[in-house]
């Protein structure tokens, strides 16, 4: 119903994962990279730091014809130039992050209050901008909470992005039944059909969900365990503040579907996961048979927590969840569109087939950790795919030749 909808909040309202205002640093760094938002903030993640693991061009300085990123924001989670412009001057960026179209409406008045108004928006804004650079970023606005109405806005709009990030959802059994779960999830597999890649946040409770350890089993997430989404979870560095080796974040969302049946797309991966892994959970926890997520993850913990300019450019916070995680790789398959799109190519559109087809090869393997939540049991990272990082993160100059080719 309509008050279940409006009830449904963003990923961010754990306050845990935003730190405010951010603490300068008293870490000697010489490195250009952990300093490339300015040297008294070199403790956290930044845009050149995500450069130097995934390898993404950057700046990104062309954009083909009919390419574009889409962000969804839903509650009250505006934007304002004032933050965009001042994390685009800290962090020297080729070029001011601006958004190109805005549907839905904005008040960005709302942001320059401080505190932790549009934290959800610039997070999303600031990193999906700042990778994709010169490909224009559309933000779809709605207060209310409702992806069936998002998808089909979408579905009617003329000319969407090609690539959409979602960074909001909760737990299956939090959604009013099954029949909108699958209203979803039809209506996203025919964005997918329409050359759309749609990608979420596979959530910040690890295993447990919001609705946290009761119940006697896990509780997957909604959207990110339906199939016509790509789901991203967590990591963190294995070393804080060393680029190199990620670990699984333990709050990063995993799991299995109680709702979606496992696509065949993930098919082998999953069997041999579950054939091989050690340590895995009681079957009873989890529905060995449902759809698995995440399909792979980036940075997303608070070891080196995210950068975002907030109050109207006046104060940096440090957020972390897969909030993070998402624009960050959905900005990365947007440069990839751009690569497809120059060669007269089409936009990857569903991209789940394409990302298991490619394969284990074209991504950094995590195979540390496990997604408890920050409580017991949870998926443990194992060698090749797994159900605490899906395949790991993104090796960009693999995974975009693999994407380009076929």
């Amino acid at each position: 119903g309509e008050l279940d909808e409006l009830l449904r909040l963003p990923r961010l309202k754990r306050p845990e994962l935003v730190q405010f205002p951010a603490k300068k640093s008293e870490r000697a760094s010489n490195d250009d990279v952990w300093s490339a938002c300015g040297a008294e903030y070199n403790e956290y993640t930044n845009p050149a730091v995500l450069a130097a693991r995934y390898g993404f061009a950057f700046p990104q300085t062309t954009a083909a014809e009919g390419n574009a990123l889409g962000l969804a924001e839903f509650q009250g989670q505006y934007y304002d130039t004032g933050d965009l412009e001042a994390f685009s001057t800290a962090c020297g960026l080729a070029q001011t992050i601006n958004v190109s179209k805005t549907t839905g409406g904005n008040m960005p008045s709302i942001c320059s209050g401080g505190g932790e108004a549009c934290v959800e928006s610039l997070l999303d804004i600031e990193y999906a901008g700042a990778i994709a650079g010169a490909i224009p970023l559309e933000v779809y606005y709605s207060s209310s909470y409702s992806l069936l109405d998002w998808a089909n806005a979408l579905q009617s709009a003329d000319d969407p992005a090609p690539v959409h990030s979602v960074s909001y959802g909760n737990d299956e059994a939090q959604q009013t039944g099954a029949a909108f779960m699958e209203s979803v999830n039809t209506a996203f597999m025919k964005l997918s059909n329409t050359g759309i890649s749609i990608l979420f946040a596979a959530g910040d409770q690890g295993v447990w969900g919001r609705e946290g350890v009761i119940g006697g089993a896990y509780h997957p997430d909604f959207p990110a365990g339906s199939p016509y989404v790509t789901a991203v979870g967590g990591t963190n560095f294995a070393t804080a503040s060393t680029i190199g080796d990620e670990t699984t974040w333990n709050d990063g969302g995993s799991g299995f579907s109680n709702e979606f049946g496992r696509p065949s797309f993930q098919d082998d991966e999953v069997t041999n996961y579950l054939s091989s892994a050690s340590d895995l959970p009681k079957a009873s926890m989890y529905n060995a048979s449902g759809r698995a997520y995440p399909d792979l993850a980036a940075l997303a913990g608070l070891t080196n927590a995210y950068l975002v300019a907030l109050g109207g450019g006046s104060n940096f916070a440090a957020v972390g969840g897969t909030s993070a995680a998402s624009p960050t790789v959905a900005a990365m398959i947007a440069q990839i569109n751009d690569l497809r799109l120059a060669a007269d190519g089409s936009s990857l559109g569903w991209l789940n087939p394409a990302l298991y087809t490619c394969g284990q090869s074209c991504f950094n393997d995590v195979t540390t950790g496990a997604t408890s939540g920050g409580k017991v049991g949870g998926f443990p990272a194992s060698e090749g795919w797994d159900a605490a990082t899906g395949f790991g993160t993104v090796d960009f100059a693999k995974l975009s030749a693999c994407l380009t080719s076929n």
